[in-house]
């Protein structure tokens, strides 16, 4: 599953910014609630530094450093991630710690773990985890040595039950976890699938050259694309006296007069050739490079190299007629396959094993 991780980062150090800045603000209004009220548990300037100024400087040290790497090119992506990760846990780590008060705060390191899912590493949760665990056992000796009015037996109830949260959190991000890997993993085989199934269907299954699919999905396409910058010339071609192959040899040894078509156009260039069985016995070459000149040179040689084929069934060559047709325009695919294989009408009618070519 596809899951943009530098947009995710992006929005971590972003929560990280809005975290900084509205706890700083909500500190600075306590601050001076408290004052006015005259219930500060410390001295004012006491209260000013460990309560406001120590929590602003430590969480913009974590946003800044982790916003610096996230940027950097210097570092690898894991480490972004860890950097990213570990950051905003600190940070609600911090809140936890300085405003150990509001049990509620406790979970605040939860938000790395959350978001440590989609990297996909399930060491970074298992070390969050563990941060959180420990921020809210701290939290709750911080509050007891602080002399909270809260009791110790409801000190140590809350602490359990932040726990068992911030577990069931964990938890939870094992199974989103799980079903990312999952999903990415049936997303991976099914486009295999697809692409082999795809392939399948592009090929031949006995000659291994392209299929009649591919003519008419890719083939036709690539023709309409290239026509209108370039020549092409479409040569179809057919097995001559291929009923008298099956009809004598048998069909399994007609099969294997079809296979050595394969064989024969190994002598063609497959950068600017595309072999593709028509049908039967009929197989359409499309020659893609701009020297027309040498397209029937090629099919000529193909032709041969056909003929000179030998099997272990027959001391008999068979042979091949052609008809080859260059399209100069965007003119339609179907038009110029039709002059193609009245080309090759004209050279069976003619003797058969040889070239004709059609005229536009």
């Amino acid at each position: 599953m596809e899951i943009n991780i530098k947009k995710i980062r992006g929005l971590m150090t972003d929560f990280m910014l809005y975290a900084w800045v509205v706890i700083s603000i909500v500190d600075f209004i306590f601050y001076l609630i408290f004052l006015y009220q005259d219930t500060l548990s410390y001295q004012p300037k006491t209260y000013f530094l460990v309560k406001v100024i120590v929590p602003f400087l430590i969480n913009g040290a974590l946003f800044c450093f982790a916003s610096f790497i996230n940027t950097s090119y210097g570092y690898s992506e894991d480490c972004k991630n860890w950097i990213c990760a570990m950051g905003l846990t600190l940070i609600g780590t911090v809140i936890a710690l300085f405003h150990s008060s509001y049990v509620v705060l406790w979970l605040s390191p939860c938000f790395g773990i959350v978001y440590s899912v989609v990297f996909q590493n399930k060491t970074i949760k298992r070390i969050l985890y563990i941060i959180t665990i420990l921020t809210i056992a701290a939290s709750a000796v911080t509050e007891y040595l602080l002399g909270s009015e809260i009791s110790l037996k409801m000190l140590i109830e809350s602490a359990v039950i932040a726990a068992v949260f911030s577990t069931l959190v964990f938890l939870v991000s094992n199974i989103i976890y799980d079903f990312f890997i999952n999903a990415e993993s049936m997303i991976e085989e099914s486009g295999e699938k697809q692409k082999a199934y795809e392939d399948r269907l592009k090929q031949d299954v006995l000659t291994k050259v392209h299929s009649r699919y591919y003519i008419d999905n890719y083939l036709t396409k690539l023709f309409k694309d290239l026509s209108l910058h370039r020549p092409i010339s479409l040569a179809m071609t057919d097995i001559d006296n291929f009923k008298h192959v099956n009809d004598t040899y048998g069909h399994e040894n007609g099969d294997e007069v079809l296979k050595r078509i394969y064989d024969a156009s190994q002598c063609l260039d497959p950068e600017t050739c595309i072999v593709s069985r028509f049908g039967g016995e009929e197989f359409l070459f499309m020659f893609t490079d701009e020297d027309v000149t040498k397209h029937r040179l090629q099919i000529e040689e193909f032709r041969k190299a056909f003929e000179a084929q030998e099997y272990p069934f027959t001391d008999e060559h068979f042979t091949i007629s052609a008809g080859l047709v260059t399209s100069y325009g965007s003119i339609p695919f179907d038009e110029v396959l039709a002059i193609a294989d009245k080309a090759l009408y004209a050279s069976k009618k003619n003797g058969k094993n040889q070239t004709t070519i059609g005229r536009i």
